[in-house]
């Protein structure tokens, strides 16, 4: 089994599968204080934590995902725990099995979780495939927040000679298919309660948005299935402000989903934005309003994930 296993030295840790590294780590990764200390530094007033992505293990049978998953969970609401002002979470569900996955969603609301993290695909199987339908639908009825994060990415072997590009590349083009396959299986017209955000601006979406609206005015609205323009509903999803450029943040922001930016960071990995207060208030120069820049700040998360008490601050 690719069960991952922790080897730590001190405040330093590697991630083991299978008995090859997979990534380095090091405390700031299960320390609460010192992830404080970083926020402090950096004007953040609460994260959100959740999973690395390649722990959802949803290549696991379902039983042994289901274990994975409470372990996870366990781990992240014991962090949440030491500081309910600093810290919020999001679980994992074995979504591998949709059914079991709908039915621990229950557990994850029951033990405080604000909302569940997920995968850009399950196996292969983008979010829009009719097997998810009772896991959405319950995620809705509970008021559960969902979000995506690239994992593992559709046609990721292409990119043998090159795997530097997956993570670059592929992460983002994997995000942004999934969440017009979401748009386009009419998850948003089923349940328009239902919350759903998506990793790094949501990846290569705006162009995809573009041209699958086109699409919509040809197909006389994909034969009835869409009312509204596929547009329409991406602007509804959220996304969270990890594109690494002001501009295109700013065109997100004011555009494509006003009200549905919120500060996202990779925090602790290297691919992270360090300064997201700095990042932030670059990207809204043009437009140097508190309502925008409070939006972007905290606004967005809050309603994302039903919180009500995030400082006006990051």
């Amino acid at each position: 089994m690719k069960w991952p296993c922790t080897v730590c030295d001190k405040d330093k840790a590697k991630i083991v599968i299978e008995g090859k590294t997979y990534r380095r780590i090091d405390s700031r990764s299960w320390d609460t204080h010192r992830r404080i200390e970083d926020m402090d530094r950096t004007n953040v007033s609460m994260q959100v934590l959740s999973p690395m992505p390649e722990l959802l293990s949803y290549w696991f049978e379902p039983n042994d995902g289901l274990e994975m998953c409470r372990w996870m969970n366990h781990f992240i609401a014991e962090m949440v725990a030491k500081a309910p002002t600093r810290f919020s979470g999001l679980g994992i569900v074995p979504l591998q099995d949709p059914e079991l996955a709908a039915h621990s969603l229950s557990t994850l609301k029951a033990d405080g979780f604000a909302g569940v993290e997920i995968g850009s695909n399950i196996n292969e199987l983008m979010l829009g495939d009719p097997r998810f339908e009772e896991f959405f639908a319950e995620a809705e009825n509970l008021d559960l927040s969902i979000f995506v994060h690239a994992l593992r990415p559709i046609g990721a072997d292409r990119l043998r000679n090159t795997p530097d590009l997956i993570p670059f590349a592929a992460f983002p083009l994997d995000t942004a298919l999934t969440a017009i396959s979401i748009i386009r299986a009419g998850i948003p017209v089923r349940y328009p309660r239902l919350r759903i955000g998506f990793s790094h601006g949501g990846g290569a979406i705006v162009p995809l948005i573009h041209r699958l609206t086109q699409g919509w005015k040809l197909t006389q609205s994909f034969a009835g299935e869409l009312p509204e323009t596929p547009q329409n509903y991406a602007a509804r999803f959220f996304y969270d402000s990890l594109v690494y450029d002001s501009g295109y943040l700013s065109y997100l922001a004011k555009e494509f989903a006003p009200g549905q930016i919120f500060a996202g960071t990779d925090y602790p990995f290297a691919i992270m934005e360090k300064d997201v207060a700095g990042f932030i208030a670059q990207s809204t120069i043009a437009q140097t309003t508190e309502k925008n820049i409070n939006s972007l700040s905290y606004q967005a998360a809050e309603r994302f994930l039903g919180l009500s008490s995030l400082e006006e601050s990051l």
